[in-house]
């Protein structure tokens, strides 16, 4: 990525997501790890994140739920959902807006190309409203 880092809300149960932080800090994101959705829902309100990564399946308050209170509050943050589950599962979750959903075990390259294009979509739409 060229411009400076992005910042990464990855919220992970499994220790996986330690690991999927540093991988994808290795790519010049800018990552906060978090292990169940509420501490991740006080992350969002503390801090500025230009896309969210959640597992389906976390603790206190599940990916749906986070991608629904991101949909509320960030209506152009990108969420991408994680999930060893099939794709139907999550199929509603996208139909509502939820930017992608990746399967586990996670590709780190893929998942790089899929944050990539959605901060790059996102900031196009917030240019967008900002001329209208």
């Amino acid at each position: 990525m060229n411009e400076k880092e992005k910042s990464i809300l990855v919220a992970e149960e499994d220790p996986a997501g330690n690991l999927l932080a540093k991988r994808l800090a290795m790519h010049h994101f800018k990552v906060v790890a978090v292990t169940d959705g509420l501490q991740a829902l006080r992350e969002l309100h503390n801090r500025h994140f230009d896309a969210v990564i959640a597992d389906v399946h976390l603790p206190y308050f599940d990916g749906f739920d986070l991608f629904r209170q991101c949909h509320l509050v960030w209506p152009e943050l990108p969420v991408v959902l994680l999930s060893s589950h099939t794709p139907e599962v999550v199929e509603p979750a996208v139909a509502q807006g939820v930017y992608a959903f990746l399967r586990k075990p996670i590709d780190v390259e893929k998942l790089v190309c899929v944050l990539s294009e959605a901060i790059a979509c996102q900031a196009s739409a917030v240019v967008a409203t900002r001329m209208t």
